[in-house]
C-alpha cells in the first residue's frame, strides 16, 4: 500500500523535471545513502533510474483519492537493486513548476506536499516497470483553494540505489486541479486545411470536463490566428491577432465527458494586417467569455496547426507504398498518392520519395540532405484541381544515407515540391512519413493478425491464431519463438517483461521462413490475468516474434503487435453487428432499422436491448447498461427496442426495429452539414464487460432533398483502344424527396480504384489526367425510392496518365457537375472493377468444378472452365492447380518469391488450347493432391487455378490470372454433408416429420451412425454451434442419429420433430427457415467439419391462412 510520510524527510531539488543532486542529509534515509550519493557522478556504468511517464487525472477533489501510474526505466547498465531500504518513488503537488525531495529535518515547504510514496522494487538494465497506486489530492500548506498545482514525482528518493547518474530521477508532468469546480478543455480541432476567403467551412471541435464538478453550458469559438499559440480566454475585446471565425453550442456536462460540436465558420482573416504568405493557425476557445468559474482557466485554449486563407493550390502527400524493406539497388515499384487540398488547380506536381535517418524530412525548396536523407524515387505529373488526388508510379533504387548505422531506423517518407508557378497557399505541409522499413540483406519477421475469442474463462485454455511473415529481403535461418501476452496495457511494449501489467500466456516456435512468406500457427493460450489488472478487466492481447532478439533481423522495432481485446469472465457478453438503416433519414419521422445481437459470452443472455443515436461524432457513446437511453451529450437518442429472448453462448439472432429521427440539439433547428453519424448500442443486465456494446455504423443524411447513387454498373471484360462498347447503369434516390428534374451520369475510365466526389465546378474534361470520359447521359426527375437502368455506349479511351497495358477502372459518377442541390454528396460515385484496355488475349478461369473432399495423392478429375475475356486470340499456355492454405492470393513477380511456395502445393497442370475473343471452352484434368509442407494440421485448404504462371505470353491483365480458391478436404477420413432437407411449406406448432439426406464424401465409412439436429431458423444462414454448446429451445426442433454411411455412399431418413412455438409472434411478423446439422459435437473425427450445415426452405409457422399462386395462364 503506499505511505503517506512526513514530507521532510530528505531532499534534492527538482528543476523544471530534472532532478539535480545538491548536499542533502542523511537523516532518515539508510546509512549507505551518503556514500552512494558521493559516488554518483564518478559512474560510468551502473544502474540509471528515470521516470519516462507519469499519468494522473486532470483534476481531483481535496483531499480525496486518486491513481497515479507511474513508468520507471532503467537506462543504466547494471540492474536498480536497493541497498538498506526500499526503491522508493514520491509523488508531490506544488505551486511551482520545480520541485524538491523534501530535506531531512526541514519544516513543510509552503509551495509542496508530498501526496503519496511507492516503493517500486528492483528494475533490471535496460528495463521498464510500471506501477500503479492510489494518493491523496492534498495541497501545499497555506495553498489557495481551488487551485492549480503541479504534480511530479521522484524515483530513489532514499538513494538506495547506486546510480550512474542521480540527476535525471525527477519528473514533473504538469499543472492538476485541486478543487470542486468544473474544468473545460479543447481536445481536438477538425477543419479543412484551407479555405477561400469569406467562404464558409465546417469545424468539429471536441470539449472535454476534466474537473470534479459539471459545467453548465457555454460555446466554443473557432479562432483564426496570426500566433502559434492561443491565449486564455479573458473578459474584454478580442485580440487584434485573432478572429473568432465560428461558434457552436456546448451543453452542459457531467465529470469526465466529452462532445463533439459542430460549428459553421467563416474564413475571415484576424484585424490585425497580414502580410503576404504570412502562417494564420486555426484553434478554438471553450467559455470564451470566461464567464465559468473553472478550476484552471490557462488550458481553455488549443491551436491545431496552420491553416490557408485564399486562392491557390495546397499540395500533400497522403500515403506511400514500396516495399517493407529494401536491398541496396532496385527496389521494384513506388507509388506516392498526392491531394491538392487547397482552393485553386496546381498546374504541376514534383514529388521525391526519400529514406531518411530522422523521422522527419526536410522542406522544399531545401535540397535533401545526403547525410540523412536518400532519394528513393521521382514522379512528376500534370496539373491537379482543387479537391483531387492522383497516384504516381515510379521504379525506385534504394541506398543508405551517409550517416546511416545499419540497426537504426529508417524512415520512408515523400515531399511535394512547390508548383514553380503558382504560390501555395501552405508550405508546412509538403512532407509526408509514413513509417520505418528495413535496408539490406536479411529477415524481417513482424505478427500480421492475431485472432482469439472474445471471452475466455479465466485459467482456461483458448487457441489463439496467429500469422507471422517474413517481410525482409532474406530467408530466415532458424525458428524464431512466438510469445503471447495479456496486457493492461492499450499498446503492448517491446522489450518490457512487467509482469504487473502484462503476463506471458502462451508461445510458439515458427519454422524458418523464406522472404516473403507467410505462416499461421495455432498457439495454445491459457487465461492468466496481469497482477495490476481489475476484477474483470478486459485485456488486450499481443504478441511478440523472436522476444530474445535471437535471430538477426533487418529491423527490431516491428517484433510486436497488439489486437484486439479479451474478456476473462464467464459472464454473457453482447454485440451489435450489420446495422441495415436508410442512407437519409427525415427530421422526426420514424424509421426501420435491421441488426444482428450476437453473445460472444460464456454465460446466457436473457434480455437486451439496442438503441440507436445520430451525431457528429464518428464513435458510439458510452452507454452505461443500468441506464438505458440516458441523455448523452452530443448524442441525439433515436429510441430502444428491447427483447426478452434468451441468447445463448454464440448465438446470434436477426432482429428490427422502429426508431424516430432526432437531431443533436446542440446543431440547432438547421443541419451545418448534410451528413452525421448513427451508431449502434446493445445494452443488458446480465453482461459486464461493456467496452464492445457499440457500433459505429456510418454516415447518414439527414433532412429534406434527394440523394441520388449509383448503385449497380456492368461493362465488359475489356475492349480496345478507341473502340465503342456500351455498359449499363443504374441510379437511385436514395434521399427524402424527389428530384425535381433531370440530372446527368458519366461512365468513367480511370487509373484508380477510387474516384473523388463531383467539385462544385463541375467536372473537367480529363480531370487530373487520370480518368477520360466514356460517355455521359440524362438521367430522368426520380422520385424517393425509384432507380432507373440506361444504358451508354462510348470509346474506350485510356486516360492520358494511364501507361501501356495498365488494367483500368470502370466507374460512374451521378450529378457529376454536383448541380443538384442533394443531402449527401460524398456518395455520387460508384467503381465496378478492373476492366482491360488493350489488343491482346486474356485468358482467365471462370469456373472450377471438383469433389469436396478427396484421399492425399488419391487422382481425382476437376474440371476448368476457361475463357478468353480479352480482345485478341490467345496461344497454347499452361494452367497449374495449386492446393493452397489461402483462399485469395496473388501471383508473385517474376524473381520475387518462390512459386509454388511452402504453403502450396502443386496439384497438377494442362495446356490451355488457342481461344479466340470472348470464346470459352471447359478442360477436364486429373489430379492429385496433398497438404502443403508448412500447413498447419487444421487448417482449411482451397483449390486454385492459375494461368500462365510464370508470364511468358503477353496479356491484357496480370491480376486475373489467379481464380479465387474453393475449399477442398484432403484427408483420409469420412465427410458428412447434409444435401437435402424436406418439410411442408407450413406447420402448427406441435410434432412434424422432416425429410433428411445426408452423405458421405470422405474415403472411409462412419464408425457409428451420425447424430443430426434439426433447426428453425429465422435468417437463411446457420453456423455450426461449438461442440458440446446448447441449441437454443426456440431453434432446436429435435434431433435423431441415422445407421452408418459407408464411404461415397448417402442415407435418407424421415426425423419426427416437435415444433414448441417459443417465440413465435403473430403470423405475418416472422420468416422462419428449416435448417439441419450433422455431428454438431464432432464426435466423427472428419476431414473437414465447416460443411455439416445445411438451410432449406422457408417455412410458415403459426395458425393462420397462407395463399400462394401455384400457375399463371393466359392466351397464346
Amino acid at each position: 500500500m503506499p505511505r503517506l510520510t512526513p514530507s521532510w524527510r530528505h531532499a534534492c531539488l527538482l528543476i523544471t523535471g530534472t532532478l539535480v543532486v545538491t548536499g542533502c542529509g542523511s537523516e532518515g534515509a539508510p546509512s549507505g545513502a551518503a556514500v552512494i550519493r558521493s559516488q554518483g557522478s564518478a559512474l560510468e556504468q551502473g544502474a540509471d533510474l528515470s521516470i519516462t511517464e507519469l499519468s494522473a487525472p486532470e483534476a481531483a477533489r481535496p483531499g480525496d483519492p486518486f491513481t497515479v501510474t507511474a513508468k520507471v526505466c532503467n537506462t543504466g547498465t547494471l540492474p536498480a537493486y536497493p541497498q538498506q531500504g526500499p526503491n522508493l518513488l514520491q509523488v508531490y503537488l506544488s505551486t511551482t513548476p520545480t520541485q524538491q525531495v523534501p530535506a531531512p529535518g526541514a519544516p513543510p515547504s509552503p509551495q509542496q506536499m508530498t501526496v503519496g510514496e511507492w516503493d517500486v522494487g528492483p528494475v533490471d538494465a535496460q528495463q521498464c516497470v510500471t506501477r500503479t497506486f492510489t494518493v491523496h489530492a492534498l495541497p501545499p500548506m497555506g495553498a489557495a483553494l481551488p487551485g492549480a498545482f503541479y504534480l511530479g514525482a521522484s524515483i530513489d528518493t532514499w538513494q538506495t540505489v547506486t546510480e550512474s547518474n542521480e540527476s535525471n530521477n525527477g519528473l514533473v508532468r504538469g499543472l492538476m486541479g485541486v478543487g470542486q469546480a468544473p474544468d473545460l478543455v479543447v481536445t481536438e480541432v477538425k477543419t479543412p486545411p484551407d479555405a477561400r476567403q469569406g467562404a464558409l467551412f465546417v469545424a468539429d471541435v471536441r470539449v472535454c470536463n476534466v474537473g470534479t464538478a459539471s459545467s453548465p453550458p457555454t460555446q466554443a469559438a473557432v479562432v483564426l490566428s496570426s500566433q502559434a499559440t492561443l491565449d486564455a480566454p479573458a473578459p474584454g475585446p478580442v485580440p487584434q491577432t485573432q478572429a473568432r471565425v465560428g461558434e457552436a453550442l456546448v451543453p452542459a456536462l457531467e465529470v469526465g465527458r466529452c462532445v463533439l460540436v459542430r460549428a459553421q465558420a467563416s474564413a475571415q482573416l484576424p484585424p490585425i494586417p497580414i502580410a503576404p504568405g504570412q502562417p494564420l493557425y486555426v484553434g478554438a476557445l471553450v467559455d470564451p467569455s470566461a464567464s465559468i468559474p473553472e478550476l484552471r482557466e490557462e488550458n481553455n485554449a488549443r491551436v491545431t496547426g496552420r491553416f490557408g486563407v485564399g486562392n491557390g493550390p495546397d499540395l500533400v502527400v497522403t500515403d506511400v507504398k514500396a516495399p517493407t524493406s529494401f536491398s541496396q539497388g532496385p527496389a521494384g515499384t513506388v507509388s506516392v498518392t498526392v491531394c491538392n487540398v487547397g482552393t485553386a488547380q496546381a498546374p504541376e506536381v514534383r514529388v521525391d520519395a526519400l529514406l531518411s535517418t530522422q523521422p522527419s524530412l526536410s522542406l522544399p525548396p531545401q535540397t535533401p540532405n545526403p547525410a540523412t536523407e536518400f532519394p528513393l524515387a521521382h514522379f512528376e505529373g500534370t496539373g491537379l484541381d482543387a479537391g483531387r488526388c492522383d497516384t504516381l508510379s515510379a521504379q525506385g533504387y534504394a541506398g543508405a544515407p551517409s550517416s546511416w548505422q545499419p540497426g537504426t531506423p529508417l524512415y520512408l517518407g515523400a515531399r511535394v515540391e512547390s508548383p514553380r508557378f503558382v504560390p501555395e497557399l501552405r508550405v508546412d505541409n509538403n512532407a509526408f512519413v509514413k513509417g520505418t522499413v528495413g535496408l539490406g540483406n536479411g529477415p524481417d519477421l513482424v505478427v500480421r493478425s492475431l485472432k482469439a475469442a472474445a471471452n475466455v474463462g479465466p485459467g482456461l485454455h483458448f487457441p489463439v491464431e496467429a500469422t507471422v511473415c517474413n517481410v525482409g529481403t532474406a530467408a530466415q535461418n532458424g525458428s524464431a519463438q512466438l510469445q503471447l501476452v495479456l496486457s493492461t496495457q492499450s499498446v503492448v511494449s517491446f522489450p518490457q517483461p512487467d509482469t504487473r501489467t502484462l503476463v506471458p500466456v502462451g508461445s510458439t516456435n515458427v519454422p524458418p521462413l523464406s522472404a516473403g512468406q507467410c505462416k499461421a500457427v495455432t498457439v495454445d493460450a491459457i487465461a492468466l490475468q496481469p497482477q495490476d489488472a481489475r476484477p474483470r478487466q478486459p485485456l488486450s492481447l499481443g504478441a511478440f516474434i523472436d522476444a530474445t532478439q535471437s535471430l538477426p533481423e533487418l529491423r527490431e522495432d516491428n517484433n510486436t503487435l497488439t489486437q484486439g481485446r479479451v474478456g476473462l469472465g464467464f459472464d454473457a457478453d453482447l454485440v451489435v453487428t450489420d446495422v441495415k438503416a436508410p442512407a437519409n433519414l427525415r427530421d422526426g419521422q420514424s424509421f426501420t432499422a435491421s441488426y444482428t445481437v450476437c453473445n460472444v459470452g460464456l454465460s446466457p443472455a436473457s434480455s437486451y436491448g439496442v438503441a440507436l443515436y445520430l451525431s457528429v461524432d464518428a464513435a458510439a457513446p458510452a452507454v452505461d447498461p443500468s441506464q438505458p437511453g440516458l441523455i448523452i451529450p452530443g448524442y441525439a437518442f433515436q429510441g430502444r427496442v428491447g427483447a426478452n429472448t434468451a441468447l445463448t453462448p454464440g448465438q446470434c439472432t436477426p432482429q428490427s426495429g422502429t426508431f424516430n429521427v432526432l437531431r443533436p440539439m446542440e446543431l440547432g433547428p438547421l443541419p451545418l452539414s448534410s451528413t452525421l453519424n448513427l451508431s449502434a448500442v446493445v445494452d443488458s443486465p446480465s453482461e459486464s464487460r461493456t467496452d464492445n456494446n457499440g457500433l459505429a455504423v456510418g454516415l447518414v443524411g439527414l433532412g429534406n432533398g434527394p440523394d441520388l447513387v449509383v448503385t449497380e454498373l456492368q461493362g465488359p471484360a475489356s475492349a480496345r483502344p478507341g473502340e465503342p462498347f456500351t455498359s449499363s447503369v443504374r441510379v437511385c434516390n436514395v434521399g427524402t424527396q424527389p428530384t425535381f428534374g433531370s440530372s446527368q451520369v458519366s461512365v468513367l475510365l480511370s487509373t484508380s480504384d477510387t474516384l473523388s466526389a463531383p467539385a462544385a465546378q463541375g467536372i473537367p474534361s480529363s480531370p487530373d489526367n487520370t480518368v477520360s470520359i466514356v460517355s455521359t447521359l440524362n438521367v430522368p426527375a426520380l422520385g424517393e425510392g425509384a432507380c432507373v437502368t440506361q444504358s451508354l455506349t462510348g470509346p474506350a479511351s485510356p486516360p492520358p496518365r494511364a501507361s501501356p497495358q495498365q488494367p483500368l477502372f470502370l466507374g460512374a459518377i451521378v450529378d457529376p457537375g454536383a448541380g443538384l442541390p442533394e443531402l449527401r454528396e460524398d456518395n455520387n460515385t460508384f467503381v465496378a472493377g478492373r476492366m482491360g484496355v488493350g489488343y491482346f488475349a486474356d485468358v482467365v478461369v471462370t469456373g472450377l468444378t471438383f469433389p469436396d473432399t478427396v484421399a492425399p495423392l488419391a487422382p481425382f478429375t476437376a474440371t476448368a472452365r476457361l475463357c478468353n475475356v480479352g480482345t485478341q486470340g490467345s496461344y497454347m499456355m499452361p494452367v497449374v492447380f495449386l492446393v493452397s492454405t489461402e483462399a485469395n492470393w496473388t501471383l508473385p513477380l517474376p524473381g520475387q518469391g518462390p512459386f509454388p511456395s511452402m504453403s502450396q502445393y502443386l496439384a497438377g497442370q494442362l495446356d490451355a488450347p488457342p481461344l479466340q475473343a470472348g470464346q470459352c471452352q471447359d478442360a477436364q484434368v486429373t489430379l492429385r493432391a496433398e497438404r502443403p509442407w508448412d500447413a498447419p494440421p487444421d487448417a482449411p485448404l482451397y483449390l486454385s487455378a492459375v494461368v500462365d504462371p510464370f508470364q511468358q505470353q503477353m496479356d491484357l491483365r496480370w491480376d486475373n490470372n489467379v481464380s479465387p480458391g474453393r475449399r477442398l478436404g484432403v484427408g483420409t477420413g469420412p465427410d458428412l454433408i447434409i444435401t437435402s432437407l424436406t418439410g411442408p411449406a407450413s406447420t402448427p406448432s406441435g410434432p412434424l416429420d422432416l425429410g433428411i439426406t445426408v452423405c458421405n464424401l470422405g474415403a472411409q465409412a462412419t464408425p457409428s451412425g451420425p447424430r443430426v439436429t434439426l433447426h428453425l431458423l429465422t435468417k437463411p444462414s446457420l453456423t455450426l454451434p461449438a461442440p458440446n454448446a446448447s441449441v437454443p429451445p426456440e431453434e432446436l426442433l429435435g434431433e435423431a442419429t441415422l445407421p452408418p454411411v459407408a464411404a461415397n455412399a448417402c442415407v435418407t431418413s424421415t426425423v419426427n420433430v416437435f415444433v414448441s412455438g417459443v417465440g413465435v409472434g403473430p403470423p405475418g411478423t416472422q420468416t422462419f427457415f428449416l435448417g439441419a446439422s450433422v455431428d454438431r459435437n464432432a464426435q466423427v473425427l472428419e476431414v473437414r467439419e465447416d460443411n455439416n450445415t445445411f438451410v432449406g426452405s422457408r417455412i410458415g409457422v403459426g395458425h393462420a391462412p397462407d395463399v400462394v399462386i401455384t400457375a399463371v395462364g393466359g392466351p397464346a
